[in-house]
């Protein structure tokens, strides 16, 4: 019987998945959960050696004779410290070492406790992962331990061998339940790495033949010619659908650009019927995170991630393979051995509502400003984005394929992005349009006085004095009661620091100055960087895409009311 606690089962579970038999085991009573369960399970082949120090050295001649991942446990305090010296001889041998160390809860750490330190950092420097599993009380807590446990049971073989460190807390040893007869099925997180043989592809293609394929394709810094050549066979053979935003740079077929409005429109009846039931995720981070999360997260679908880094990432908590390789081969091997799909509606109807937005027409606002910029751009041109309202806005405007689009979406912060724009105009005879907002404007101002910049720089600069998108104040609330430390606006102006700096300025405060504005910064004759300043009002530009994005809602009046109770209720 196997103890009535989730984290070990989770933990146990995995360690058979992925075949961790030998366990080195020494006597204690914090870890008596997890050895326990242990015994009971014929699969697992336990040693038991009383000196911790001995205990982890034993381990690494077991791993020695047979190649195999051996784990070690251990009750808390000094015991864990006893396994110093084998972890760091593990590291520099390059043996998998599992290091399954007993703690107590964290909140007790420097309360003149027993057994009880700090063991989580002691041997950061000499393994390839540690982590800390988390007491599981709710759903996301098992995610979580879930998805760890995985990491850590990967990092042991993954671009080489080495020591790994799961620090497992109990609050309580004492009286444990040790009425579960068997092991949940549990989530394995497989890592495909290259070589792989031909009958894996056929395998993969057959599990793919007919099922509603999703590819979603985050931020892609470089050129994707190659890559977009081998996925468009796949995708015309699956009929897959492709979701990207502007930063993606991805343009394959049956791809979307406008995704953010696509989900934000999209009705109850169409969410249900163009679930995926595989989603293929490639690049990095996406405009369109908050919205597909909403709708994808724990979902009953299969998740595969391609790229180079075999990261586990997981942001729908169904990732079930990685695949550790270019993007363009896993398509390639797919293409080759699939058949054409007879599922051929699966990408016209996402198309179809994908073309029922048109560009945003509205009144004088930032939204206004932006579009209207962005529906003009030259084909021989680069575009660099700024955070937070910017980059929302920039994605209801197709971008053509010859001009590459980025951000410093990594991480989504507002420092640096002008400096990151002029860094790439530097090296760069093209145009380089740069958007942004005052905030991010301001706060890195002083880039403007690189000696770089490039006189192809044209910035278009909205200033609404405010940061409207830090504000979820409702609609009424007046600009003076909105909180005055959260964006901190206050009006200032450009203009100053651009001409001192020998920078050609503009500005604009109606539709007719925008449009006379953006045809200078367009203007390939004039050898000196522009700014245009565009002043708008944090009224309107609050909700401005909310406004856009309602004025799409193609859902039935029963549709709205049916929504509108169901919202009711989960409130009450």
């Amino acid at each position: 019987m196997y103890a009535n606690e989730k984290m070990v089962l989770q933990l146990i579970s995995l360690l058979k998945q992925f075949g961790v038999r030998k366990i080195v085991v020494s006597p204690g009573s914090r870890h008596n959960k997890i050895v326990r369960s242990l015994e009971q399970d014929n699969f697992f082949q336990l040693y038991i050696v009383v000196d911790e120090r001995s205990a982890a050295f034993f381990a690494l001649g077991l791993i020695q004779s047979s190649g195999e991942t051996v784990a070690v446990t251990c009750s808390s305090g000094t015991a864990c410290m006893n396994y110093g010296s084998a972890i760091v001889e593990a590291y520099y041998q390059k043996l998998p070492l599992l290091v399954l160390s007993s703690d107590r809860t964290l909140e007790l750490l420097n309360q003149n406790e027993d057994q009880m330190y700090d063991q989580l950092s002691t041997f950061v420097k000499c393994t390839k992962y540690h982590c800390q599993l988390p007491i599981i009380n709710n759903a996301a807590d098992e995610w979580y331990c879930n998805r760890i446990i995985n990491e850590a049971l990967i990092a042991l073989t993954h671009r080489g061998r080495g020591p790994v460190h799961i620090n497992i807390p109990f609050a309580t040893h004492h009286g444990v339940d040790f009425s579960v007869e068997n092991l949940p099925v549990v989530r394995k997180i497989t890592l495909n790495q290259l070589p792989l043989t031909m009958e894996f592809w056929k395998e993969k293609a057959q599990e793919l033949s007919g099922k509603k394929i999703m590819i979603i394709w985050g931020q892609s810094v470089y050129p994707l010619v190659d890559v977009e050549k081998g996925a468009d066979e796949f995708i015309r053979k699956s009929d897959a659908i492709v979701l990207t935003d502007n930063i993606s740079n991805c343009h394959c077929c049956n791809s979307i650009f406008n995704t953010t409005t696509v989900l934000a429109i999209m009705k109850p009846t169409e969410m249900e019927s163009l679930k995926p039931d595989y989603i293929i995720t490639v690049g990095g981070n996406y405009i369109f995170n908050n919205e597909i999360k909403r709708w994808l997260k724990g979902m009953q679908c299969k998740h595969w991630h391609v790229g180079r880094e075999g990261e586990v990432c997981d942001p729908f908590r169904c990732l079930s393979e990685i695949y550790e390789m270019p993007e363009n081969h896993f398509f390639e091997q797919l293409a080759k051995i699939m058949e054409t799909s007879s599922n051929i509606n699966y990408s016209k109807q996402w198309k179809v509502i994908s073309e029922s937005p048109g560009i945003p027409e509205m009144g004088y606002c930032e939204l206004f400003a932006i579009t209207t910029l962005l529906k003009q751009l030259p084909i021989n041109s680069d575009l660099q984005l700024a955070n937070s309202q910017t980059i929302r806005m920039s994605q209801f405007v197709p971008i053509n394929r010859n001009i590459r689009v980025n951000c410093n979406r990594g991480v989504n912060g507002i420092d640096g992005s002008m400096s990151t724009a002029v860094g790439f105009a530097a090296d760069n005879n093209r145009l380089l349009f740069y958007v942004t907002g005052e905030l991010s404007f301001f706060y890195d101002m002083n880039s403007l006085s690189i000696k770089h910049l490039s006189k192809q720089m044209r910035i278009l600069l909205v200033n609404n004095a405010g940061g409207a998108v830090m504000y979820d104040q409702p609609r009424n609330t007046p600009v003076e009661k909105l909180p005055i430390y959260l964006a901190a606006g206050r009006q200032l102006t450009a203009k100053g620091w651009a001409e001192s700096l020998g920078i050609k300025y503009l500005s604009a405060n109606s539709k007719e100055s925008v449009e006379e504005g953006v045809q200078e910064l367009l203007n390939e004759d004039i050898q000196k960087p522009i700014l245009l300043e565009v002043f708008s009002n944090l009224s309107d530009d609050r909700f401005c895409i909310g406004d856009y994005t309602h004025s799409l809602d193609r859902r039935t009046l029963s549709e709205k009311v049916s929504g509108k109770l169901k919202s009711f209720i989960l409130k009450h």
